[in-house]
């Protein structure tokens, strides 16, 4: 099993809303579209990490079988904390692996996301990404060995700090799919989206 944990909890400052539950494509909120992706791609369990506006991400997500997990420390812990809460949250002995991702990566193809997890039940890499026009993106799959690792990083610690230390370990799979760069921060970058533009460089 190849779980997918997938942050919704933070603040959209840059948006100046609450962008996760903002309409995206067929009457789906963004992170509901998203969630959608990682069904589709095969992923399970999923577990959404909620924070800001905990409330409506949970009323957009609830005719979907994805669960969701409360950070209460979102407005302090970055996104770090989040990541720790969703690993945390997956306690079935069966999970293998978790592809950890943003909740606002709407241009994201299920194809991608099922050509990683295919990648990693092959290999078992202990970290995988995807690579497009060799730039790292998302989803990033973490083995189990390595959810320690990360539950024992320090506030201040970023997961780029996490995945620096250990560059040369990680795999990377070089995918067609510019979505697995694309999220949707600001006003301007949502109104693309909704228009059918393409992924914003």
């Amino acid at each position: 099993m190849i779980a997918a944990v997938l942050l919704a909890a933070g603040q959209s400052r840059r948006m100046g809303r609450p962008k996760m539950t903002l309409p995206w494509k067929d009457g789906q909120t963004i992170i509901a579209h998203v969630a959608r992706v990682f069904l589709d791609a095969g992923a399970s369990p999923i577990v959404v990490v909620t924070g800001a506006g905990r409330e409506r991400v949970e009323r957009s997500l609830q005719e979907l079988p994805v669960r969701t997990v409360y950070n209460e420390d979102h407005a302090e812990g970055e996104m770090l904390s989040s990541v720790q809460v969703g690993l945390q949250s997956l306690d079935a002995d069966e999970i293998e692996a978790a592809a950890v991702a943003p909740g606002d990566l709407p241009y994201l193809k299920a194809e991608t996301v099922m050509a990683l997890l295919e990648r990693w039940r092959a290999r078992a890499s202990m970290l995988l990404a995807p690579s497009y026009e060799r730039r790292r993106g998302h989803p990033m799959l973490l083995a189990r060995a390595e959810w320690p690792a990360v539950m024992s990083l320090e506030r201040g610690k970023t997961m780029r700090d996490f995945f620096r230390s250990r560059a040369e370990e990680i795999e990377y799979l070089v995918v067609d799919d510019p979505g697995v760069l694309a999220d949707v921060d600001t006003p301007g970058q949502y109104e693309q989206g909704v228009r059918g533009k393409d992924p914003p460089e």
